[in-house]
């Protein structure tokens, strides 16, 4: 488990087991948090003890004799500030005209040159110095230089006077107070680290458990070579910039949100914890057939990330006629239509990675390449129509084209999504009729119905003509079959089961249903009706009843459910 940096309190030691000097992890303690003047939303580390011995700057080639003699106390050109923000061996660039190296010759008795030594970030972890956060520094500048103030932006830096509570420079308030130091000069005791003291040739050296003084990056501004210190007993001091045995204690400023372990190790240290990248996409899912001017579907399956951060993903694609990648797409989905396969394409490829919300991006996962298709996709003729409510059963004539003449051409028409006819081998330009039957119509419910007519070439491609409509229904008429009986049927009594106006609703009988001209009389549902026909002209009697009920409105229902009866 983890937890934020800015959790820890002042004072709590820190370290990240890949960033290293003279080979050894780099102790930090937290300095302050959100500190006035630093980046937004950061915690300061300060070196726990001092990690080397070396002078402030050299010996300078002309110019001020001071500064010929003792180095230059003015911060920002100082070698000691660009060996901190450096890494490799040639890190050394001459910041004006007199500047020079810190090699053996122009340090105090040689003591502690470094010009050859590798810069102070040559050690640390790519992740340490991604997740470092610049910081703007206002230094006083020595009188020499016109005085006041001027302001720096670095990595890692040297604390001020003021930063450590000694108090401004010539009225210069050099920051603030970090809240791991006050006016007690106890605050500022600091040790060397072993190594610090092993790889230093000065011949009077301090022994791992003494408190030895540390460089300050305020200038003593009086002069032109001086430079503030904090002395063995904690108090303020000063000397010449050239002098190489006085600690080096770096800061820098790292995210509040950056992780460490939620308890400290062995040794007292809670280890920074980097932001791991997610897993990169296990898979990706791309068509058989790539065709040129069709969409292609895209897929793949889900990263996870360590932190549960959350995650988007980038897709990319290739193509022959670019021969390079082409982001298409960036977001949360696991899934994207690519709309821009073109006819220029002959090759096709499709890659994918997970960033999580602190920008670390996992590997590609990346598909075959895919061959395009170049193929037309087959014409019907007209353009979808909706005829709105009919009463008699709809029809479409149409004809259908495809500029590939190679390719052989199938329709299906189908009425609500249901297949009603096949025409394979259909001809180019041949006038075709899609129409329903009137016992197709018939049995479709009111309401609204699709005809679909879809032509499909030998290349899978495909287009579809769509006419729709509503089936209108104003009235329902129902008749029974002729019932034959051995004698004239005299009476007959009918049931009506119905929705809709009773007005509406027609009922008729008859006895001799088996006429050429049946005698249909009306009867009244639920009572008696006597018939007044007397003859038939049919070599039987039959009794005949028929039903027919009518809408009272375009917005009435109407529905039969059921006739029943009985004769005599």
């Amino acid at each position: 488990m983890s937890k934020k940096i800015s959790t820890l309190a002042v004072g709590a030691k820190v370290r990240d087991p890949l960033s290293k000097y003279y080979g050894v992890p780099v102790g930090f303690q937290i300095a302050d948090k959100n500190h006035a003047g630093y980046p937004a939303n950061s915690t300061t580390l300060a070196a726990e003890k001092i990690l080397c011995l070396k002078a402030f700057d050299a010996k300078e080639s002309g110019g001020n004799s001071d500064r010929q003699n003792y180095g230059n106390n003015r911060y920002s050109l100082a070698n000691i500030r660009q060996w901190l923000n450096k890494s490799g061996t040639n890190w050394y660039q001459a910041q004006h005209s007199y500047d020079r190296a810190p090699g053996s010759s122009y340090v105090w008795n040689g003591y502690n040159a470094y010009d050859t030594e590798a810069g102070f970030k040559t050690g640390f972890s790519p992740q340490f110095l991604a997740a470092i956060l610049p910081t703007t520094l206002t230094v006083a500048k020595p009188t020499t230089d016109g005085g006041g103030s001027e302001t720096v932006t670095d990595d890692f830096f040297l604390p001020s006077k003021q930063e450590v509570g000694l108090g401004s420079e010539n009225g210069i308030a050099e920051g603030s107070l970090l809240a791991l130091f006050n006016s007690n000069n106890s605050s500022r005791l600091r040790t060397c680290t072993p190594q610090a003291i092993a790889n230093s040739n000065y011949t009077n050296n301090p022994s791992s458990a003494a408190n030895w003084h540390w460089r300050l990056r305020s200038p003593n501004s009086g002069d032109a070579y001086r430079v503030r210190y904090v002395y063995s007993d904690g108090s303020e001091n000063s000397d010449g910039a050239f002098i190489g045995d006085v600690g080096v204690l770096p800061l820098c400023n790292l995210s509040s949100d950056t992780l460490v372990s939620d308890e400290p190790d062995s040794e007292g240290y809670y280890t920074i914890q980097w932001n791991q990248a997610p897993t990169t996409p296990p898979g990706i899912t791309v068509p058989d057939s790539v065709k040129s001017g069709k969409d292609a579907a895209i897929s793949w399956a889900a990263s996870t990330d360590p932190e549960s951060d959350a995650i988007t993903y980038q897709l990319d694609r290739w193509s022959n006629n670019t021969n390079a990648w082409t982001t298409i797409y960036t977001g949360s989905n696991t899934s994207f239509t690519d709309t821009g396969i073109t006819t220029a394409m002959d090759s096709v490829q499709w890659r994918v990675r997970a960033k999580d919300s602190k920008d670390a991006y996992s590997a590609y996962t990346t598909s075959q390449a895919k061959t395009v298709t170049h193929n037309a996709d087959p014409t019907v003729s007209g353009a979808d129509a909706n005829l709105g409510a009919v009463t008699s059963p709809p029809s479409r004539a149409y004809t259908v084209g495809d500029v590939d003449n190679g390719d052989t051409l199938t329709i299906v028409e189908a009425l609500d999504g249901s297949e009603v006819r096949t025409i394979a081998d259909a001809e180019r330009g041949k006038t075709y009729t899609f129409g329903l039957t009137a016992a197709q119509f018939a049995a479709l419910a009111a309401g609204e119905h699709s005809m679909t007519i879809t032509v499909t070439d030998s290349a899978g491609n495909s287009a579809t003509r769509v006419v729709t409509f509503s089936r209108s229904i104003t009235m329902i008429s129902v008749q029974r079959d002729a019932i034959e009986t051995d004698a004239m049927a005299e009476k007959i009594l009918i049931s009506v089961r119905f929705l809709g106006a009773e007005n509406n609703l027609t009922v008729e009988a008859c006895n001799n249903a088996k006429d050429a001209a049946p005698t249909w009389e009306t009867v009244t549902p639920g009572r008696k009706h006597l018939f007044t026909n007397k003859t038939k002209t049919a070599t039987k009697w039959a009794v005949g009843v028929r039903v027919k009920l009518t809408k009272a409105s375009t917005s009435d229902t109407i529905a039969l459910y059921g006739v029943s009866g009985s004769y005599l």
